[in-house]
């Protein structure tokens, strides 16, 4: 991974584009969706900046760029068609340790941006690091049929929510499994139900007490051939156990805060126990066939909740 994806707080963010052209103005038009301070520098302006200068949206130095206007900047964009001034603006930037995006230029970059799904709280941003454009926009509208348009006011809502949640449940395993069964609902897409199915959820979680361990077995030798069911139980887990000669691809599918330990296979039984009574969601990840682990299975499957997966294959969920 060539470029390291960080969403940057624009709070106080002073961003300085050179040019005033159609191509700055597609920039100008993504900055002005953020908090960031924009100021332009060019001769002239396209209608749409000049319109967003007069609106006092955007302030405009009127005139040819000069190093000194770097002072104070944390972003620059360049977007002019003068290829020795843009790759002289990217040299001066990074003199001063300041990011700079040379638009379709690339090697001068600092950094690039990605294409982004706007649901603002949730943003989602697309990157194939200049590779292939093409396929990023084919992903990007693929996404966009997808993820609801309401999607932000969700976000939001559980954002109001989340520390009435944390009052009530001290345990981080039940706070994460309340907005998992939230979110999972049928209703959480639908905005109007949101303060009923909150409340509705908040009582039946009250009702139970604390939290039951859960085993997920997945025996699997390629991360393509994993069921969607096998993957929403793997981002579920809470540590996974990971037998050996398991690609690093298909751990990578784990959830990102989970712990990942080596299974032991001498002590296995144990080993589980251990952590099931921990009211830990344990995923182990095997690539030997699932009849070795019947005996596992029948161990813990009358005291917790089993679900096994092969392959592509759920045999139990």
């Amino acid at each position: 991974m060539q470029y390291f994806p960080i969403f940057v707080d624009t709070q106080q963010l002073n961003v300085l584009v050179v040019g005033g052209g159609e191509v700055a103005t597609r920039k100008v038009e993504l900055l002005l969706k953020s908090h960031a301070c924009i100021t332009v520098v060019a001769p002239d302006l396209s209608h749409d900046i000049q319109t967003l200068v007069n609106e006092g949206r955007v302030e405009h130095i009127d005139g040819l760029y000069h190093e000194s206007m770097l002072a104070g900047r944390r972003l620059v964009f360049v977007a002019t068609a003068n290829n020795e001034l843009n790759a002289q603006i990217s040299t001066q930037a990074k003199a001063r340790n300041i990011f700079a995006n040379v638009v379709d230029s690339q090697a001068l970059c600092h950094f690039i941006t990605p294409s982004i799904i706007d649901r603002s709280p949730m943003v989602f941003a697309i990157s194939s690091e200049g590779a292939a454009p093409v396929l990023v926009r084919y992903w990007r509208e693929r996404l966009e049929s997808i993820i609801p348009l309401v999607l932000g006011k969700v976000a939001s809502f559980s954002g109001a929510k989340r520390q009435t949640i944390k009052d009530r449940f001290s345990d981080g395993n039940q706070r994460r499994r309340f907005w998992e069964r939230f979110f999972s609902s049928g209703d959480s897409d639908n905005v109007s139900k949101l303060d009923g199915l909150f409340e509705r959820l908040l009582n039946k979680e009250q009702q139970v007490d604390g939290v039951d361990g859960e085993l997920y077995m997945i025996q699997t030798t390629d991360a393509q051939m994993l069921s969607l069911a096998a993957l929403r139980h793997m981002q579920q887990s809470d540590i996974a156990l990971v037998d050996d000669n398991i690609d690093d691809q298909i751990i990578e599918l784990v959830r990102r805060d989970a712990n990942i330990s080596k299974l032991n296979q001498l002590d296995r039984l144990n080993q589980i126990e251990r952590l099931l009574k921990d009211n830990q969601r344990v995923c182990i990840l095997t690539n030997e066939p699932l009849a070795e682990w019947q005996g596992v299975y029948q161990q813990f499957s009358e005291g917790f909740t089993v679900r096994q997966f092969n392959s592509a294959l759920s045999i139990n969920e």
